[in-house]
């Protein structure tokens, strides 16, 4: 499978702010920080001190903390203006677990992605694909 260019993650990230800001930005986390998505849904606004993020233990994965980007700082803070009542950085606002407190899930920001990328790319585009 070959990348995706510079300017097909760009177009991606432009369509994906039309369906949700929040698929938008975890696609930019994902471009950004060195984690998969299943760790990086799951991370906590307590886990940002303003400068790294502590990525907790979670399943085989151990806890590790990492000194994250000017541009991540500011996407995290952010995310919590715009969202102040968050426990996750990327939580889910579907009518579904609206009250719940839950993280987005990978199926439903792997549908999104099927459909920003659609007439962008013939390539196959997930998760998977925010690793350059």
């Amino acid at each position: 499978m070959s990348q995706l260019t510079l300017e097909q993650v760009r177009l991606i990230t432009c369509r994906l702010k039309d369906i949700s800001d929040t698929w938008a930005d975890l696609w930019v986390f994902l471009h950004l920080v060195p984690v998969g998505v299943s760790r990086a849904i799951n991370v906590r606004h307590s886990s940002f001190d303003g400068k790294s993020l502590t990525m907790e233990k979670q399943g085989k994965f151990k806890e590790i903390e990492i000194v994250v980007s000017p541009l991540v700082c500011e996407l995290i803070r952010e995310r919590k203006k715009r969202y102040p009542e968050d426990i996750y950085i990327f939580q889910s606002h579907s009518n579904r677990v609206k009250f719940q407190g839950k993280p987005v899930t990978v199926i439903a920001f792997n549908q999104a992605l099927k459909i920003a990328s659609k007439g962008i790319t013939e390539q196959i585009v997930s998760s998977k694909s925010a690793r350059l």
